[in-house]
C-alpha cells in the first residue's frame, strides 16, 4: 500500500473561513468513520456510509479522501492521535499538584480510558488487519509512530518514574496487561479485572528504586541540563 500524501493544513493565523470549514468537514468525516467502524464493523464500512454518517456529500468525501485506502489510513491516524491525547489529559489531571506520580490512580484512569468505544474500534481494526493488507500496513505504520510518541509523553507525564531502570518494562507490562484484559472482555464478555490490584502491587515494587525521587526535582534537573 502506497501511503497517501498527507493533506496540508494552513497556519491557524492565516486561516480563512473556507479553510476552517474544510478542516471541520474533514474532522467530521473522520469521526463518522470511527462511528461506522464501531456500529457496523470495519468490513461493512464504506465511504458512502461514512459520508452519510457525517452528513456530507459524496463530492465532499472525495475531496478530502479520494479513496477508501486514504480514508482508512487517516482514520487510523486519527484514532491513534485521540488515544494519546486522552491518555495525556487524564494522566495530567490525576497527577496535578503531586510530588510523586500517583501510580494507583494513574492505572485506574487508563483502565477507564480503555472502557470506551474508542478502544473497541481500535480492537476491531487490530483484528481486521490480520486479513487486510492495506489496514495491516496502516496499523503498523502508525503503531511505530505511536510507540515513540507514547514513550515521550510517558516520560514527561511521569518524570520521577522515568528515572527507574524498570520504567520501560513497567510501561510495557501495564499496556499489554490492561489492553489484553479489555480485548478479552470484548470477545468473551468477561473482563478479568481482578488482575488490576496485582498490577498495582507489581508496579509499586518495580518503582521502589525511585520512591524518593520528586516530580518537580526531576523537572528542574532536566531543565538545567
Amino acid at each position: 500500500m502506497t501511503e497517501p500524501k498527507p493533506l496540508e493544513v494552513a497556519d491557524k493565523r492565516d486561516k480563512t473561513w473556507q479553510q476552517t470549514k474544510s478542516e471541520n468537514t474533514r474532522a467530521a468525516i473522520l469521526e463518522a468513520a470511527l462511528a461506522c467502524f464501531y456500529d457496523l464493523g470495519y468490513g461493512a464500512t464504506t465511504t458512502e456510509k461514512v459520508a452519510k454518517q457525517a452528513g456530507v456529500s459524496r463530492g465532499a468525501m472525495l475531496h478530502h479522501f479520494p479513496s477508501r485506502q486514504h480514508l482508512v489510513l487517516e482514520a487510523v491516524r486519527h484514532i491513534y492521535s485521540k488515544r494519546l491525547q486522552i491518555f495525556k489529559e487524564r494522566e495530567l489531571k490525576v497527577n496535578e499538584g503531586a510530588e510523586h506520580t500517583r501510580i494507583s490512580e494513574g492505572i485506574d484512569a487508563y483502565w477507564q480510558q480503555l472502557q470506551s468505544p474508542l478502544f473497541t474500534v481500535f480492537h476491531e481494526l487490530s483484528v481486521a488487519a490480520r486479513t487486510d493488507d492495506d489496514l495491516r500496513e496502516a496499523m503498523a505504520l502508525n503503531h511505530e509512530n505511536l510507540d515513540e510518541s507514547w514513550r515521550k509523553v510517558a516520560e514527561s507525564l511521569f518524570p520521577d518514574l522515568a528515572q527507574s531502570e524498570d520504567f520501560e518494562t513497567a510501561n510495557l507490562l501495564t499496556v499489554c496487561l490492561l489492553e489484553g484484559m479489555v480485548s478479552r472482555g470484548i470477545t468473551t464478555g468477561n473482563i478479568p479485572d481482578k488482575l488490576i490490584p496485582l498490577l498495582k502491587r507489581q508496579l509499586s515494587e518495580m518503582f521502589a528504586d525511585v520512591r524518593d525521587v520528586g516530580r518537580s526535582t526531576v523537572k528542574i534537573e532536566m531543565t538545567d541540563e
